[in-house]
Protein backbone atom coordinates (compact mmCIF):
# COMPACT_ATOMS: atom_id res chain seq x y z
CA UNK A 1 0.00 0.00 0.00
CA UNK A 2 1.44 3.38 -0.92
CA UNK A 3 2.32 5.97 1.68
CA UNK A 4 -0.17 8.37 0.10
CA UNK A 5 -2.99 5.82 0.37
CA UNK A 6 -2.10 4.98 3.98
CA UNK A 7 -2.02 8.69 4.85
CA UNK A 8 -5.38 9.20 3.13
CA UNK A 9 -6.94 6.30 5.03
CA UNK A 10 -5.53 7.62 8.30
CA UNK A 11 -6.96 11.07 7.58
CA UNK A 12 -10.37 9.59 6.82
CA UNK A 13 -10.26 7.58 10.05
CA UNK A 14 -9.37 10.70 12.04
CA UNK A 15 -12.17 12.67 10.39
CA UNK A 16 -14.55 9.85 11.23
CA UNK A 17 -13.53 9.71 14.87
CA UNK A 18 -13.60 13.48 15.35
CA UNK A 19 -16.59 14.58 13.37
CA UNK A 20 -18.91 11.89 12.14
CA UNK A 21 -18.95 9.15 14.75
CA UNK A 22 -21.69 10.94 16.73
CA UNK A 23 -24.01 10.56 13.73
CA UNK A 24 -24.18 6.86 14.50
CA UNK A 25 -24.69 7.23 18.24
CA UNK A 26 -27.05 9.33 20.33
CA UNK A 27 -26.57 12.47 18.29
CA UNK A 28 -28.99 15.32 17.84
CA UNK A 29 -31.86 15.02 15.37
CA UNK A 30 -30.10 17.51 13.10
CA UNK A 31 -27.00 15.32 12.80
CA UNK A 32 -29.10 12.25 12.17
CA UNK A 33 -31.02 14.06 9.42
CA UNK A 34 -27.71 14.58 7.59
CA UNK A 35 -27.59 10.83 7.02
CA UNK A 36 -29.80 8.96 4.58
CA UNK A 37 -30.30 5.44 3.27
CA UNK A 38 -27.16 4.21 1.51
CA UNK A 39 -28.90 3.28 -1.73
CA UNK A 40 -30.54 6.73 -1.86
CA UNK A 41 -27.19 8.44 -1.20
CA UNK A 42 -25.44 6.50 -3.98
CA UNK A 43 -28.32 7.19 -6.37
CA UNK A 44 -28.32 10.93 -5.60
CA UNK A 45 -24.55 11.21 -6.03
CA UNK A 46 -24.80 9.38 -9.35
CA UNK A 47 -27.63 11.58 -10.66
CA UNK A 48 -26.30 14.93 -9.40
CA UNK A 49 -22.56 14.49 -9.93
CA UNK A 50 -22.10 11.37 -12.06
CA UNK A 51 -20.19 9.72 -9.22
CA UNK A 52 -19.84 5.94 -9.05
CA UNK A 53 -18.39 3.72 -6.32
CA UNK A 54 -14.65 3.35 -7.00
CA UNK A 55 -13.53 1.70 -3.76
CA UNK A 56 -14.91 0.45 -0.45
CA UNK A 57 -13.72 -1.08 2.77
CA UNK A 58 -14.95 -2.12 6.20
CA UNK A 59 -13.63 -0.87 9.50
CA UNK A 60 -11.79 -3.47 11.51
CA UNK A 61 -14.80 -4.06 13.79
CA UNK A 62 -17.18 -4.28 10.82
CA UNK A 63 -19.45 -1.55 12.15
CA UNK A 64 -18.88 0.91 9.32
CA UNK A 65 -18.22 0.76 5.60
CA UNK A 66 -16.34 3.54 3.85
CA UNK A 67 -16.93 4.12 0.13
CA UNK A 68 -15.20 6.43 -2.28
CA UNK A 69 -17.37 7.64 -5.16
CA UNK A 70 -15.68 9.39 -8.09
CA UNK A 71 -16.91 11.01 -11.30
CA UNK A 72 -15.19 11.28 -14.66
CA UNK A 73 -15.09 15.07 -14.15
CA UNK A 74 -13.06 14.66 -10.94
CA UNK A 75 -15.65 15.25 -8.22
CA UNK A 76 -15.44 12.80 -5.32
CA UNK A 77 -17.30 11.88 -2.13
CA UNK A 78 -16.48 9.66 0.84
CA UNK A 79 -19.54 7.99 2.38
CA UNK A 80 -19.61 6.05 5.62
CA UNK A 81 -22.46 3.61 6.23
CA UNK A 82 -23.55 1.80 9.37
CA UNK A 83 -24.80 -1.82 9.44
CA UNK A 84 -28.42 -0.58 9.22
CA UNK A 85 -27.66 1.01 5.83
CA UNK A 86 -27.66 4.66 6.97
CA UNK A 87 -24.96 6.68 5.17
CA UNK A 88 -23.33 10.03 5.87
CA UNK A 89 -21.03 12.13 3.71
CA UNK A 90 -17.74 12.60 5.58
CA UNK A 91 -15.77 14.39 2.86
CA UNK A 92 -16.11 15.56 -0.72
CA UNK A 93 -14.21 17.63 -3.21
CA UNK A 94 -13.00 18.21 -6.74
CA UNK A 95 -10.03 17.31 -8.90
CA UNK A 96 -9.78 13.62 -8.00
CA UNK A 97 -6.80 12.08 -9.76
CA UNK A 98 -6.49 8.36 -10.37
CA UNK A 99 -2.88 7.30 -9.98
CA UNK A 100 -1.33 4.46 -11.95
CA UNK A 101 -0.85 1.23 -10.04
CA UNK A 102 2.71 0.44 -9.04
CA UNK A 103 3.92 -3.05 -9.89
CA UNK A 104 3.97 -5.11 -6.70
CA UNK A 105 1.59 -2.71 -4.90
CA UNK A 106 -1.22 -4.79 -3.31
CA UNK A 107 -3.80 -2.07 -3.99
Amino acid sequence: MTTFLRTSLLAITVLWSLGTAPMFGNASARAQDACIDRDDAVEQLSKQYGEKVAARGLTQNGKAMFELLVSKSGSWTVLVSDPAGRSCVVANGEDWQRLPAIIGDPV
